[in-house]
């Protein structure tokens, strides 16, 4: 005698019940996993998109000097990278999907304020600017004229092509990414717009990326020294004198290096350091601080003059502040 057996109901809404437990439990983490895969492949896109256009520029011979400013590249860039709209260091936060972000540090940043590489934590103090790509990623670029110069038949090393990125579950995976054409640029990039969570932090599912070290927040543009940050200007303009020169005549050449000295770190927002501050760091023999040459200090004699320290010995000495030194900027 046959007999049918089944499910009771009772064990149907067990089972049921069972599954959706599972199912709320796995799919916040699964849905993260995709999320990030995601935010990796447009990352690498972008990336790769970039590195193409600049690889054309070398092949057309237009990385064979350097573009004094990031506006000057940008201005050839966009030539050969399709871009949607492009925002000055002045409107940067035009380009960018959110007024605020939250940085590496798990604080908000005010994105306006990111119009130079010192806002993004880079050694370079050329301005930035505000990119969206045809595609709708949305980049703030730094160039840095000390970086990347390549001519049409430069050997390009391809071993950096890929980039090990996350793509969820603790996981990575190796993406078509860049080369060294592009040493001269950083750039932080949203790759999903208002999608979220616009953070910069790794462990947080970050959909900010960073290209080449670009990070939002104040950071030391140069070398960390005992919570000093020093950064050494590459080039200053002097000032020129008015109380003892004046522009209507030609052959006035006495020119202010040491109050150009001055106005170079105020305006990235630092100080020229004083003698004795000089002197302590000439010492100190730390990496990343010169061993050698001379360095105007804020310490002053006179009108005229102003002393100078040489790094070589730590010793200081003085000269008329038209003297061209070196300048070294510090800073917390």
């Amino acid at each position: 005698m046959n007999k049918n057996t089944g499910f009771t109901l009772a064990e149907v809404l067990i089972t049921l019940g069972i599954i959706g437990v599972v199912a709320a439990v796995s799919m916040p983490i699964l849905i993260q996993n995709v999320n990030e895969r995601a935010n990796s492949e447009r990352d690498a896109n972008i990336a790769y998109k970039i590195t193409q256009a600049v690889d054309k520029m070398r092949a057309l011979g237009l990385l064979n000097s350097s573009y004094g400013t990031t506006e000057a590249f940008v201005d050839e860039l966009q030539n050969h990278l399709k871009i949607a709209k492009r925002c000055d260091s002045s409107h940067i936060a035009e380009c960018w999907p959110t007024a605020k972000v939250i940085d590496t540090t798990g604080k908000e940043y005010d994105v306006s304020k990111a119009k130079t590489g010192k806002d993004l934590q880079l050694k370079t103090n050329t301005n930035n600017v505000g990119l969206v790509l045809a595609d709708g990623g949305a980049i703030i670029l730094n160039y840095d004229p000390a970086k990347g110069i390549y001519d049409v038949g430069d050997r390009i090393d391809a071993k950096n092509s890929n980039m090990s990125l996350p793509v969820g579950g603790g996981k990575t995976k190796e993406f078509a990414y860049t080369t060294p054409v592009t040493n001269a640029l950083a750039y932080v990039v949203d790759v999903n717009g208002r999608g979220g969570p616009n953070s910069q932090q790794a462990d947080k599912r970050n959909d900010i990326r960073s290209f080449n070290g670009a990070k939002f927040g104040k950071g030391c543009a140069g070398t960390d020294v005992e919570g000093t940050c020093v950064y050494q200007v590459a080039s200053y303009t002097p000032s020129l004198n008015p109380s003892t020169c004046s522009q209507a005549y030609s052959w006035c050449v006495n020119k202010d290096y040491w109050q150009g000295a001055m106005d170079a770190c105020d305006a990235i927002g630092m100080t020229l350091p004083t003698k004795d501050e000089l002197r302590a760091l000439a010492k100190k023999g730390q990496e990343g601080i010169p061993t050698t040459g001379m360095f105007w200090s804020s310490s002053e004699i006179d009108s005229s003059n102003a002393w100078f320290v040489f790094f070589n010995s730590g010793n200081s000495s003085n000269d008329y502040k038209s003297g061209q030194y070196g300048v070294l900027c510090v800073g917390k």
